[in-house]
């Protein structure tokens, strides 16, 4: 997790899928967090959902209530993140049940940096993905991906929005147990990265005229811890 920056009362942070987040709540009345209620809205949706209310926990999916937990501090803590979790998180405080709310809004603009893999052939391509609070397609001014490795005989980068970048690689056979990283930048300065290791289930005779180049289909790629 990464913080981001500060637009006025907004925060903006990053976060890697599986990662643990904690989004702060700058508005706090009562320390006990009984004032405090968080709402979310996920990525291109109009529907609000409140996670928090008056200091507990309230998700009508028990799955997701699981990993959500209030901190000490009333930041809203969410464990194991997911790609779903990208969105518009507002920490607002209460000072009875049924009165108004106290205050303006405190939001945090959360954004999930995520890895897919397309292919799992000799040609393997890894997509990496930003998604942020914004709709699908927008990404945030200053901020790009890329790969590292940046170049390679073997590997073909394509650009497909500021917030997705593939990478196409003919595997070979050095590649085995290797990580691909794709990093992501705010005006230059590298903010957080994710990594991909490509292994092999089996390594068979060569097909290819090429000595290198693995013949066998590699076996299923998961992100690192």
């Amino acid at each position: 997790m990464l913080l981001y920056g500060v637009s006025g009362e907004s925060l903006s942070m990053f976060s890697r899928v599986r990662d643990d987040v904690s989004l702060p709540c700058n508005n706090v009345v009562y320390p006990n967090c009984s004032s405090t209620t968080w709402i979310y809205n996920s990525v291109g949706s109009t529907v609000t959902i409140e996670e928090v209310v008056l200091g507990k926990i309230k998700v009508e999916k028990t799955e997701r209530a699981d990993r959500l937990s209030l901190g000490s501090d009333c930041s809203l803590h969410v464990s194991n993140v997911r790609a779903e979790d990208a969105g518009v998180y507002i920490c607002r405080q209460f000072l009875t049940e049924t009165g108004p709310q106290h205050g303006g809004d405190a939001p945090v603009h959360l954004s999930v940096l995520t890895m897919t893999d397309l292919k799992s052939n000799v040609n393997m391509t890894l997509r990496c993905s930003l998604l942020t609070y914004m709709e699908h397609g927008k990404c945030i001014s200053g901020v790009s991906l890329s790969w590292v490795p940046k170049t390679g005989t073997n590997a073909q980068v394509t650009l497909d929005s500021s917030c997705e970048i593939s990478l196409t690689v003919t595997l070979q056979k050095e590649d085995n147990n290797r990580k691909w990283t794709c990093t992501l930048t705010e005006n230059g300065n590298v903010k957080i990265s994710i990594d991909f290791p490509s292994t092999f289930s089996d390594i068979e005779e060569k097909t290819t005229d090429n000595d290198d180049v693995i013949s066998t289909v590699p076996g299923k790629i998961l992100p690192s811890v």
